[in-house]
């Protein structure tokens, strides 16, 4: 049975008080010539640790600057919506680190390199496409549905 037959069988409210494990579902961003994944991201969903932390972490620093700022952010200036862009944009890219809990395919010399938080912001900064996977992965929460 798959995941659309098992929500529609129903969702067994047994499972909210259960210990969940960490759900995670990999991200293909590096192809071969036949369209198989050869490298990837591992996240973690919008229910995970990390997901809340980083969430809760950028709404306070939001909170804070508004309230340092005293106003609003006037988007309706170059100005303005230059800003609102930037942090827009700043907090999608933390979010998006932060789910990254691991990748897949990423070889030095032949040799797997393990996670590295630098290189990943990195990556993001050169491949802005893998970010945007990452965020749509992200949003679509039936990929962490464990039922």
């Amino acid at each position: 049975m798959n995941n659309a037959q098992k929500i529609q069988a129903g969702f067994d409210i047994g499972n909210i008080n259960a210990v969940a494990a960490p759900v995670t579902f990999d991200v293909p961003v590096i192809f071969d010539a036949d369209g198989e994944a050869v490298a990837g991201l591992t996240i973690v969903g919008k229910n995970s640790e990390q997901y809340r932390v980083a969430n809760n972490a950028v709404r306070a620093e939001g909170y804070k600057k508004s309230a340092r700022r005293k106003t609003a952010i006037d988007a309706s200036t170059d100005e303005g919506a230059e800003l609102l862009v930037q942090a827009i944009d700043g907090n999608q890219k933390r979010l998006a680190l932060a789910v990254v809990t691991g990748w897949y395919g990423f070889t030095s010399n032949g040799a797997p390199v393990p996670l590295d938080a630098a290189l990943l912001e990195a990556a993001f900064e050169k491949y802005p496409t893998w970010q945007e996977k990452v965020t749509n992965a992200l949003e679509n929460e039936s990929n962490f549905l464990k039922l």
